[in-house]
């Protein structure tokens, strides 16, 4: 076989059980091969060497050019693949943790049920986030080896819109609450705190109910609102206290078998939204 010799000259021969090269008297001139040595096995391997190579050698100091790894060459698919799965259960292992611990401070912070699942939507994972922050916790960072690969957080979007929404009890059990919330309107009323706010219920024919049944369609949290009929449900608007066409809705609350707790909990979790808006 043959290998390259990186100072320049010729190629230096490996020969596998070459034959000695014949001896010289002490007057020989030097020449590029070694003495020949015995391997492993009673081998001969002679070792054929350029001038640069010898004089580099004599010299002590051999030098060559190793060359630069590419960064753009592309990685090995499957060493790729394992390197998003490995970082996408670790960012997994990172949230669920996170929202562990996020959602406990949630729970105790509006005073909501333990013995209950709660459903978090839009805007109020970013009201998550400013809750866990103030309390020390960060959520984790996505690793950039999920960047590269196209994945995004489901939350970093929702959390900038304009409405968010609280599930109390689980969807279509028969029991169940959820209160959908202008982020803007509670971030503005925030900065008053003798403002108060009215809880209106909708019915059908009533003249107050149109228009403020139209502002939850039309507005921020009508994606968030269930307004279907016949669905069981009730239905209140949260005004800025007022009541007529010019109210502003700051809030829906629907109810399905939780009319007679209904009230008082939305009342209570708007209160802890309307504080943690206010950073209190």
């Amino acid at each position: 076989m043959s290998v390259t010799d990186v100072t320049g000259g010729t190629p230096a021969t490996f020969g596998m059980a070459a034959k000695p090269a014949p001896a010289k008297g002490p007057d020989a001139p030097a020449s590029g091969t070694a003495a020949p040595t015995i391997g492993r096995n009673g081998t001969v391997d002679t070792v054929s060497l350029s001038p640069d190579a010898l004089r580099a050698m004599t010299t002590g100091v051999i030098a060559f050019n190793v060359p630069k790894a590419d960064d753009s060459a592309a990685k090995d698919p499957v060493a790729a693949r394992m390197e998003t799965m490995l970082a996408r259960r670790d960012y997994d292992l990172k949230q669920a943790d996170y929202m562990r611990e996020a959602m406990g401070m949630l729970r105790q912070t509006l005073n909501l049920p333990e013995d209950q699942p709660i459903v978090l939507g839009g805007a109020a994972h970013g009201l998550l986030d400013r809750l866990a922050a103030k309390n020390g916790l960060s959520r984790p960072e996505m690793p950039d080896a999920l960047r590269s690969a196209g994945v995004k957080d489901p939350f970093e979007e929702s959390a900038k819109e304009e409405a968010g929404v609280i599930g109390i009890g689980m969807p279509n059990s028969g029991k169940e609450m959820q209160v959908a919330f202008d982020r803007l309107g509670l971030d503005a009323l925030s900065g008053s705190k003798n403002t108060p706010v009215r809880m209106i219920a909708l019915k059908d024919g009533d003249d107050r109910s149109g228009p403020l049944l139209g502002a939850i369609k039309g507005g921020a949290l009508g994606r968030l609102t269930d307004t279907r009929p016949g669905q069981g449900a009730s239905l209140w608007a949260v005004t800025d206290g007022a009541q007529g066409p010019n109210a502003r809705v700051l809030a829906s609350v629907r109810s399905v078998g939780m009319d007679d707790v209904a009230t008082g909990m939305a009342a209570g979790l708007l209160k802890g939204l309307k504080g943690l808006f206010a950073g209190t």
